[in-house]
């Protein structure tokens, strides 16, 4: 069991992180000021993160992680499309902080966080849909689990970025560019 002490820091930090995150780049943010914002020491700090960055990645990860656990998916939406609607609450919400994540040209934590968090999500729901009828074609879950969130993840930008694509919209496309096989068993169904 976690100590509470360490739950209560890290819960500062992620505060911290994502409150900083929201008026500049992540790049820009220093332990110092992260340290002090949460009410801890630099030494502290660097007991549970190495940069800003990785508070900041751990943070959003822990919270799309909370909310595509939540509730279960219709029949008639594989896990992987749920996991993404959930988690464009989780954007809108944070909308300021992504937009600056996604416009920073210098870092790519954001992006890279989205893209890890979502491949996993992918491989999870493709390795249950190998088991099950119609079959995933025989191809490399891993290649493809990667290929879906990174293309999920470059719609997602431009989603954040335009700021004027509703959610409805995002999803009129996304059957569009899903492969056939990927909502096979939806249609099966």
């Amino acid at each position: 069991m976690t100590d509470a002490r360490i739950l209560r820091t890290r819960a500062a930090l992620h505060k911290a992180i994502t409150d900083l995150a929201t008026q500049k780049p992540v790049g820009e943010i220093t332990v110092s000021e992260l340290a002090e914002t949460a009410g801890i020491n630099r030494v502290t700090f660097y007991k549970h993160y190495t940069t800003p960055a990785e508070a900041l990645a751990d943070a959003l990860y822990s919270e799309l992680s909370e909310v595509c656990r939540g509730g279960s998916p219709a029949p008639e939406i594989d896990a992987f499309t749920h996991c993404i609607y959930t988690a464009l609450d989780h954007l809108e919400e944070r909308r300021d902080l992504y937009t600056i994540a996604f416009s920073d040209q210098v870092d790519g934590t954001i992006p890279i966080m989205l893209s890890r968090f979502l491949t996993e999500v992918a491989e999870t729901y493709l390795t249950k849909r190998r088991k099950r009828k119609p079959a995933v074609p025989d191809v490399d879950l891993d290649v493809a689990a990667a290929f879906l969130a990174n293309g999920a993840t470059g719609a997602i930008r431009i989603w954040i970025l335009e700021g004027d694509m509703s959610r409805e919209r995002f999803f009129e496309n996304l059957p569009l560019l899903l492969p056939a096989w990927f909502q096979a068993e939806a249609a099966a169904n």
